[in-house]
C-alpha cells in the first residue's frame, strides 16, 4: 500500500531537485557569459542578473531585480510541475483503487 504523505513528500523533493537544477543552470549560463566577456566578481554578478532581467533599467529592461525574479521562476516552475503531476497521479491511483 502506498503511503500518501510519503508519496507526496517524495514528489515535492523530486520537484525541488529539478527546480534547483534548472535555476542553477540558468544562473551559471548567465554568469558564464558575463565572465567570458571579461567581467569578474561583483561586476559579473550584476551583469548576469541584469541580462536575465532583460537588460539595465536605463535601457528599458527590468534590471537586476527582474533577473532575480527570472531565477526564482526558473527554480519554482519545475518544482511545482513535478509536484502537481505526482499529486494528480496519486489521486488517480486512489480513485481507481
Amino acid at each position: 500500500m502506498i503511503n500518501g504523505k510519503a508519496y507526496a513528500g517524495g514528489m515535492v523533493a523530486t520537484g525541488a531537485a529539478a527546480g534547483i537544477a534548472n535555476g542553477t543552470a540558468v544562473w551559471l549560463g548567465a554568469l558564464g557569459a558575463a565572465q567570458a566577456s571579461g567581467l569578474a566578481g561583483a561586476a559579473a554578478t550584476s551583469s548576469a542578473l541584469a541580462t536575465l532581467g532583460g537588460g539595465a533599467i536605463a535601457a528599458g529592461g527590468g534590471g537586476m531585480a527582474a533577473g532575480i525574479t527570472a531565477i526564482i521562476v526558473a527554480t519554482a516552475w519545475p518544482a511545482a510541475a513535478v509536484a502537481a503531476a505526482g499529486l494528480a497521479g496519486y489521486g488517480l491511483w486512489r480513485m481507481l483503487r
